[in-house]
């Protein structure tokens, strides 16, 4: 199967499926808390921002990735999309703990 930027709901959904699929596996870090235990940690591949944060909440995450140089990736999906994706509350920002995960959702997302 080739790796495809997929767009639309079809791609939302595959997207959102893939990171349902990283939470399940206890690899993906949701909250602006939780990314910015992983990077300071060192174990984000790869951290997810949701198409309506905050400004505060982007500028935190941003400047932390920023900072660790790990690659952000702003997804075309709301927080509460995410949070239902990962069967929580809503999600502002994910740290995918996984290079794999990491290279499946950006690929599926169309980023990096």
């Amino acid at each position: 199967m080739k790796n495809e930027t997929v767009s639309g709901e079809t791609g939302n959904a595959r997207l959102a499926s893939m990171i349902g699929l990283c939470r399940r596996a206890g690899r993906l870090g949701c909250g602006v808390d939780r990314v910015q235990d992983a990077l300071k940690a060192g174990r984000a591949s790869l951290v997810l921002l949701a198409s309506d944060p905050t400004d505060r909440s982007a500028k935190q995450v941003t400047d932390k990735c920023r900072h660790a140089g790990v690659p952000l990736l702003a997804l075309p999906m709301t927080g509460e999309a995410i949070g239902r994706a990962c069967g929580i509350g809503r999600v502002t920002a994910a740290a995918v703990e996984d290079p794999g995960f990491a290279r499946a959702i950006a690929a599926l997302a169309g980023g990096l």
